[in-house]
């Protein structure tokens, strides 16, 4: 795929080649058929123009990723928590009116939109997987079941009216259609209303080593002044931006068709930090070429773990595991736990990878846990203490690898 989702243009390039890696959330329960799923190219591009959007190598229909998704945010304490805060800021700072119709695109389960319920009752979501669609309406939470697209928002435009909030938290990154769906949320917004957005963030993700959050639902990878150079083009002025803890330093902007609101210090402090460290430069480059090394130091110990006659297994399967396992190989990893109930008893995409309850690490026994969920580590790490009993080494993978004993 040569062709730059931003500018149109068959001017993309790779900078980045992971190998071959089925759909990271496509979760088998059959062996036989997680083994033998169907991989594709992964690989990072850059536009060769001054675009220089980062992307994909490979476009993969979005039915086929996100049709069915088992990525459900109300089984971390850590997201459920960030997403109520969400709608805590938007109403300290905003203020959020009875009649203010708050717009979730992406909104899975309903998580943030239930945190809402206590400002308006006036509340839409929106997200193409059917199972998720399906949790949040028997919650009470109107959900549509469909991608967003410039024209579905003229749809909910007439029999809504326009929003005050749109929100969509790990949800941009996951369409190619950008420009439409940029043009959408433009003719959706109100005047006064703001838009925000959060996403996986390319400085993050070159600062800490994070390769396993490339996968082929995102399409996208956002340093802030691409974004801004993107919003610009829609007449929509990004006035605030921060980096913010949650998946170990995702973006948050704030949009608005307001040109008057002036740019923050934190936009205009991580925009300068972006050109002086060249982020989509050499910056970008380095990371590229580190990635092979974290590939054999990791590799290396867990031979080192199987040589020993050492019990590994893994803790957390979201979609950077499948990407991570399927880049370095399965080794001597038996078993994954997770707390999701939707995931226990499948299988990491590609792999002969089980996924259990946690309550298993009891009878399992391991002497080392590979946290593939890293970006909760300290979350993760309470739980194995207080909740299974776990005495062993915990190794965390990444920005950097480190073993730890508890």
């Amino acid at each position: 795929m040569n062709r730059c989702f931003n500018c149109k243009k068959e001017s993309t390039e790779i900078i980045l080649d992971l190998g071959e890696s089925p759909i990271a959330n496509n979760l088998e329960t059959d062996l036989d058929e997680s083994k033998n799923a169907k991989k594709f190219p992964l690989s990072l591009r850059k536009c060769k123009t001054s675009c220089n959007h980062i992307q994909i190598g490979n476009i993969i229909d979005q039915k086929e990723i996100f049709s069915d998704y088992f990525y459900m945010p109300s089984f971390s304490k850590t997201l459920t928590k960030h997403l109520q805060e969400i709608s805590s800021d938007l109403n300290k700072r905003f203020g959020i009116e009875k009649e203010s119709l708050i717009i979730d695109i992406g909104s899975n389960d309903g998580t943030f939109l239930e945190s809402t319920r206590q400002y308006t009752n006036k509340i839409l979501g929106i997200d193409p997987a059917k199972n998720l669609a399906t949790i949040a309406n028997n919650k009470g939470i109107n959900t549509l079941n469909s991608f967003f697209t410039n024209d579905l928002a003229k749809e909910i435009r007439e029999k809504y009216g326009k929003a005050k909030f749109i929100v969509s938290t790990n949800t941009f990154a996951h369409t190619p259609e950008i420009n439409d769906f940029v043009q959408g949320v433009k003719n959706l917004i109100s005047n006064e209303g703001v838009i925000i957005i959060e996403i996986h963030y390319l400085g993050s993700m070159v600062n800490d080593n994070s390769f396993d959050t490339i996968y082929h639902e995102h399409f996208s990878y956002w340093s802030l002044e691409n974004l801004n150079n993107l919003f610009k083009r829609y007449d929509l002025n990004i006035f605030d931006a921060s980096i913010i803890p949650v998946h170990h330093g995702q973006l948050r902007i704030y949009i608005s068709k307001n040109k008057n609101l002036k740019k923050t210090k934190s936009f205009k402090k991580i925009l300068e930090i972006e050109k002086d460290e060249d982020l989509i430069g050499n910056k970008l480059n380095s990371f590229c070429k580190n990635v092979n090394k974290i590939k054999k130091e990791l590799v290396d110990l867990l031979e080192k773990i199987s040589n020993e006659g050492k019990k590994v297994n893994g803790y957390g399967a979201p979609a950077k595991a499948s990407t991570l396992i399927n880049f370095i190989g399965e080794n001597n990893l038996e078993y994954i736990y997770d707390r999701s109930e939707l995931k226990q008893g499948k299988f990491i995409p590609g792999t002969s990878i089980q996924i259990k309850n946690p309550d298993e690490i009891k009878k399992d026994k391991p002497d080392y846990i590979f946290l593939f969920a890293w970006n909760f580590t300290n979350e993760i790490i309470d739980d194995l203490k207080l909740n299974y009993n776990f005495k062993g080494k915990i190794i965390i993978p990444i920005p950097n690898l480190k073993i730890i004993t508890i």
